[in-house]
């Protein structure tokens, strides 16, 4: 290699590929939410919403449903934390509060209901919620038609209407939790 082959690029002659702009941006976006006292009240709100799922997990059980049965139990359990994380994605304005609450919301989860959390991070049911809920039009049928189908109903309009119930039902008391929140 020559001298002649190597050239020294001038300050500010390259362009950024803009991952330190947002990198920086984001910061700033923390820095500013921090002042706010926002991620505290995210970390609060995100725990709450996971005891929530904790407490109500036996909520709506099936008249045939054996008592304890681990299978439904777990299902309602993963539609409900499916319903936070969707609140928390989208009703929370900034993505660093958003985050904030949903990193509390996990970490509460996994250590109060360990074998729900793995339940949620090893099952494929999220893709499936999300496939229904990314299609836009009648999300709440949607949510319930793949809730029956996880449950092995597929078809099922009780196991549908359930899924539909659950889903709607907690989406409403996490936004009624976000509104209570204090988050700006």
């Amino acid at each position: 290699m020559f001298d002649e082959d190597i050239k020294i690029a001038r300050p500010g002659s390259i362009k950024s590929s803009g991952r330190n702009e947002k990198a920086h941006s984001v910061s700033e976006e923390y820095d500013r939410e921090n002042a706010k006292g926002n991620t505290i009240k995210a970390k609060t709100l995100g725990a709450q919403l996971a005891k929530e799922v904790i407490e109500n997990i036996n909520t709506f059980t099936m008249e045939n449903e054996e008592s304890g049965n681990g299978e439904m139990r777990i299902q309602r359990g993963i539609l409900m934390t499916f319903a936070a994380t969707i609140s928390l994605e989208n009703d929370v304005a900034s993505t660093v509060v958003s985050q904030a609450a949903k990193n509390s919301f996990n970490s509460e989860l996994e250590k109060k209901a360990p074998s729900l959390y793995k339940a949620v991070s090893d099952s494929g049911a999220f893709s499936f919620y999300y496939l229904a809920y990314r299609r836009g039009t009648e999300i709440d049928r949607r949510i319930g038609q793949t809730f029956a189908m996880l449950c092995s109903h597929d078809g099922d309009p009780v196991y549908q209407e359930l899924g539909e119930a659950i889903y709607c039902w907690f989406r409403s008391l996490s936004l009624k939790k976000l509104q209570g929140s204090g988050i700006q």
